[in-house]
């Protein structure tokens, strides 16, 4: 009874969830339900729900994005350490987005007196506090992107030219002409099971050659992995 009591006990310190409302005022490209919220490079949390809504006026189209927080749990009635990140100055921007996978994330960051944070006040939304956001004004330049895609090609480069992939290279040469000789040497009018093995044994000796080309290729081509083979 002691063990169980105990157990359920840690398992509701570690199961709360803190969800809050965050409205950006630039752009949201690359944010989906379950991308990371972090702070100071940790994951705390995620994207629970993304909406469309009206202001209070009925003016303006706004996008509330929901945010579960992974907070211990505790007895004690004033515990909240999202609020102290809020009165510290911290303030929530989705950063620059990748340009390879397309994917962002929501940082915590300190804001200075220059930032302007909305909203200004602390204030709810559907029952839920507010977050305070940054506009994050920095967008990605074509030179970051050429700069990207270049660490990219030289990283799939250095791979494919490495003593790994040349050892599995060879490898696989040898044992393709292995399995071709054998092939070759079964009589294909035995039993029907020799016959299965040997169709077996020269789909796997092509598939080999097939994967030999296909690494030739990417060695002298490695931008079709980006942009297709042309």
């Amino acid at each position: 009874m002691f063990f169980a009591a105990r157990f359920l006990y840690k398992e509701y310190l570690l199961a709360r969830h803190d969800t809050y409302v965050m409205f950006f005022q630039g752009s949201l490209t690359g944010l989906k339900v379950t991308s990371k919220v972090t702070y100071r490079g940790v994951k705390i949390g995620e994207v629970k729900r993304i909406e469309i809504a009206e202001n209070k006026d009925k003016t303006e189209v706004e996008i509330p994005v929901y945010v579960d927080f992974y907070v211990a749990r505790t007895f004690e009635a004033k515990y909240h350490p999202v609020d102290i990140l809020i009165k510290k100055g911290y303030a929530a921007t989705v950063t620059q987005t990748n340009f390879l996978t397309g994917d962002a994330e929501i940082a915590l960051i300190p804001s200075t007196k220059s930032t302007e944070t909305f909203p200004a006040k602390k204030g709810f939304y559907n029952q839920y506090p507010i977050f305070p956001t940054i506009e994050n004004k920095k967008s990605t330049s074509f030179s970051d992107a050429l700069t990207s895609v270049k660490i990219t090609l030289n990283t799939i480069n250095n791979l494919l030219q490495s003593k790994e992939v040349a050892q599995i290279l060879k490898h696989t040469r040898a044992m393709a002409e292995s399995i071709e000789k054998l092939a070759n040497n079964l009589d294909q009018n035995t039993v029907p099971v020799i016959a299965y093995f040997t169709q077996a044994l020269s789909q796997f000796s092509k598939a080999a050659n097939s994967f030999e080309n296909l690494t030739d290729y990417l060695s002298r081509h490695p931008e079709s992995l980006i942009r297709g083979k042309s």
